[in-house]
């Protein structure tokens, strides 16, 4: 009986083996830009690529989320665009992409250029299984370089990690 017993006690200081984290498509960033400056086009764009790049990135060092190619779901994505204009205002489009890629968590961001000074940058994790948004995140830039672009990102993530750390199913 005792023997028995003694199989079922863990040791102290060993811990029980962590789920994985969930699976995140993020989709990109967009530009929504209120001045319309097409001479600034080419530098925004690599902006957003730049910031989907840290994005992706962080998330998957942080152990947030492991993410995930979305190539496979480009073609679908590309025809929402050009539908919609963009994909973070699309109704109920995320779902198929999901399904594409084997995820119930698709991520979209955005940033919104008010001007060279005033931008802030959003992201929403939609969980498309259950047709609903399970984190919606903003932070404001003061500048428009890959300095500050940057910086949003790195403290959007540090602000999930943390409050991750607090709330195991935060952005889940």
């Amino acid at each position: 009986m005792l023997a028995a017993c003694a199989s079922l006690v863990v040791p102290i200081g060993s811990a029980w083996p962590a789920e994985p984290p969930p699976s995140l498509a993020l989709i990109g960033f967009e530009l929504v830009d209120d001045q319309n400056d097409l001479s600034q086009a080419t530098e925004n764009e690599r902006r957003l690529a730049l910031i989907h790049g840290l994005m992706n990135e962080r998330l998957d060092r942080a152990g947030l989320y492991t993410m995930l190619d979305t190539a496979a779901a480009q073609s679908q994505i590309e025809k929402v665009r050009a539908e919609q204009a963009f994909v973070y205002r699309c109704n109920g489009c995320l779902g198929e992409i999901g399904a594409k890629l084997g995820t119930r968590l698709v991520a979209v961001g955005w940033v919104q250029k008010v001007s060279n000074l005033i931008l802030n940058i959003n992201l929403e994790i939609h969980d498309v299984v259950a047709g609903s948004s399970v984190l919606s995140k903003s932070v404001d830039l003061r500048g428009n370089t890959d300095e500050s672009w940057s910086r949003g990102i790195a403290f959007m993530v540090r602000d999930m990690v943390e409050r991750r750390q607090r709330n195991p199913r935060y952005g889940m």
